[in-house]
């Protein structure tokens, strides 16, 4: 903003995450610090978890509709998780993901290797961002991924929960996290996982709702040519970005974390199933692009054989792609079929 010659002190920056202060009294305080009226000239407002206060929403309309000059940037981890009815009409909503390789390398100051043919030290660089995900991560080499993310996820769970969850159980919301943290890609029955935890089905449906709009997980669907057996089939869960396994596991298993990485780099929505045939992932019901992940040393053609299926001919795939591992050995020929390195797909 600065390199369009706004001053500086025509913007506020003001977080509410640790003070719950009236938004309109932190505006009117500004306006004794700008030394005019907040009426004179264009003003931006970037107000980071807001969505703490109560009636924030009420807050907002009041600033927007009583001074049209003033623009206002609201952020939040739990923004998300807010009605927000009132401000229709009013709001463009941005979702901010964590960070694609590409703006790890800007944030850590290595934006040189997107200038190198894909080697050893890109390779490496791929691997350390698997478990870097989040700014700060990327800024500052010295924080531990496994400090910082369990430090995000317990603030969202022991603190965020309870504003939009009435009489959340938060350990029992802590234990479904870990479940799918531990073992990333698992179909889940929320009956099933209702019995396993002595709880309700609709219980269940709502804390793992919480968890997708935190953003700590993401919800694949089993994919089908008919669009109401959707809803009605079994989910794959998995973390919503890869360096959120760290929580749990300092060593993970590398095919989970990869799996998980390209559920993150191609936001998928589907996966597919049919008795003991399986597509990890399907883009999108226009876009039928399909991705196997084999993470092995060796492929041979027992690996392509779904790909291949009578069933899998009825679904019209565009395109097949199988994610490998580094210097796998394809022992197999399919020009339908095009083998991908696990660090290209960002």
């Amino acid at each position: 903003m600065l390199d369009y010659e706004i001053k500086p002190i025509d913007i506020l920056y003001h977080s509410f995450d640790n003070y719950s202060q009236d938004p309109i009294k932190v505006l009117l305080e500004y306006e004794k610090v700008r030394g005019k009226s907040l009426r004179d000239g264009k003003v931006y407002l970037f107000l980071d978890e807001l969505q703490k206060i109560k009636d924030w929403q009420t807050y907002t309309k009041t600033i927007y509709d009583n001074y049209q000059n003033i623009k206002i940037i609201i952020s939040g981890s739990s923004l998300r998780q807010s009605k927000k009815e009132s401000l229709a009409g009013r709001i463009l909503e941005f979702f901010v993901s964590p960070l694609s390789f590409k703006e790890y390398l800007f944030f850590s100051n290595k934006k040189n290797l997107l200038n190198v043919a894909i080697d050893d030290l890109l390779v490496t660089e791929y691997n350390i961002y698997l478990f870097k995900q989040y700014p700060d991560l990327a800024i500052d080499t010295n924080i531990d991924s496994k400090k910082y993310v369990g430090e995000l996820i317990k603030k969202i769970i022991f603190e965020d929960s309870e504003k939009f969850i009435e009489n959340v159980d938060k350990e029992l919301l802590h234990k479904i996290l870990n479940v799918i943290l531990r073992s990333p890609g698992q179909i889940i029955e929320y009956t099933d996982l209702a019995k396993d935890f002595g709880s309700d089905r609709k219980i269940i449906s709502t804390y793992i709702d919480f968890l997708i709009n935190s953003s700590l997980v993401r919800k694949i669907y089993n994919f089908s040519n008919n669009p109401r057996k959707i809803e009605m089939r079994a989910r794959k869960i998995y973390p919503f970005c890869t360096t959120l396994i760290k929580y749990v596991d300092e060593n993970p298993d590398l095919s989970k974390v990869v799996e998980t990485d390209v559920a993150f780099q191609t936001n998928s929505e589907f996966f597919w199933t049919d008795r003991n045939e399986e597509i990890d992932f399907i883009l999108s019901s226009n876009k039928r692009i399909a991705f196997e992940v084999k993470y092995k040393n060796t492929l041979e053609n027992k690996e392509i054989k779904t790909f291949n299926s009578q069933n899998v001919i009825k679904l019209k795939l565009t395109k097949k792609y199988l994610v490998v591992k580094e210097n796998a050995k394809i022992n197999f020929e399919d020009k339908n079929i095009i083998t991908l390195p696990y660090y290209v797909l960002w």
